[in-house]
């Protein structure tokens, strides 16, 4: 039973990790942002959508690591 819980837990990481991976691939690399019409646009775009990568990363590892310190305190508790 101690392996389900594992099991599930894992599961739910990657797909959390695979949902974060469709998002940034289907709406932030396809970004675009027009302000000036010329060269400086390609550096304005290029500056958020990092930004937004960067950002959205940070928040998946800060909720993947509270999901594993939940089930650890879950699991020594049980135990």
């Amino acid at each position: 039973m101690k392996l389900l819980g594992l099991f599930g837990m894992i599961f739910l990481m990657w797909v959390m990790i695979n949902t974060v991976s469709l998002f940034l691939i289907v709406v932030v690399a396809p970004l675009h942002i027009s302000i000036f019409h010329n060269i400086t646009d390609r550096f304005i775009t290029s500056a958020v959508q990092a930004v937004l990568a960067i950002g959205i990363v940070i928040i998946l590892i800060i909720v993947l690591s509270k999901m594993k310190s939940l089930y650890l305190k879950r699991i020594i508790n049980i135990t």
